[in-house]
């Protein structure tokens, strides 16, 4: 069966890089050095779009201690506008076009605040104590499980009002760990997997840090081989190609 295709809304922006905080860990996976020039946008008020990533093969299963990600806006006044970021395992026994949707929720950070990115960009970033201590209404993540090999992020943003936008800048390829491509959709409460119709890779700008022992601090699930998962890599973006 042949994966559905969207018309991704893609605009060419200057680009500027907001600093972000030291890194705390190991690298896990991280995007955010070569930006190709334009975004994907433009979100409405509680669409849920995600992006699926695995993890730097070279490093045992490790803890989550921080991450951050990328977004921009052509807006420049005072806004209002919150975002929802959640971590999901793809663990589900429900498939679309035989891959694993979004299944256990990992991490919620609840609605927080959304900085507006008046230099056209900005890194938001969620420490420990953010994993830890969620904003109200999130769930943070459990200190006694390792991040999964390959897992889901995603963003929903809300309070956007006419004229307003906010859009998630794509990198590739990563410096570390491999992303699909692709990019995970919400659609009415049925996850889709979507890709740009012209082939324009899209994979968002985000890092992940972590450690290889257990702490206090809270941390993610352990899933499957890295091998076996570069098998399905590869064939998802054969896929995608054909």
């Amino acid at each position: 069966m042949k994966r559905p295709y969207l018309k991704a809304a893609i605009a060419a922006v200057g680009f500027v890089m907001a600093g972000s905080v030291g890194v705390m860990g190991d690298v896990l996976y991280q995007n955010t050095s070569t930006y190709l020039g334009y975004n994907l946008n433009t979100f409405p008020n509680g669409q849920e779009v995600g992006e699926q990533v695995w993890q730097n093969p070279l490093l045992p299963p490790e803890y989550l201690t921080n991450f951050s990600f990328e977004y921009a806006s052509p807006n420049s006044d005072p806004w209002s506008v919150l975002v929802d970021v959640r971590l999901y395992a793809n663990d589900s026994a429900t498939l679309f076009n035989g891959y694993p949707i979004p299944g256990s929720l990992l991490y919620n950070s609840g609605w927080l605040a959304l900085p507006n990115p008046t230099a056209g960009a900005q890194t938001i970033d969620f420490a420990l104590s953010d994993l830890q201590f969620p904003a109200a209404g999130g769930s943070p993540l459990d200190s006694n499980l390792a991040l999964p090999t390959t897992f889901t992020f995603t963003v929903t943003f809300s309070g956007l009002t006419e004229g307003q936008s906010v859009d998630m800048p794509v990198f590739d390829p990563p410096s570390a760990g491999t992303n699909y491509g692709d990019y995970w959709f919400d659609l009415s409460g049925n996850w889709e997997l979507l890709t740009n119709s012209s082939g324009a890779q899209i994979a968002f700008g985000a890092e992940f840090q972590g450690q290889p022992s257990p702490t206090p601090e809270p941390t993610v699930l352990c899933l499957g081989a890295f091998g076996a998962a570069m098998l399905t890599v590869m064939a998802r973006r054969r896929q995608r190609r054909g």
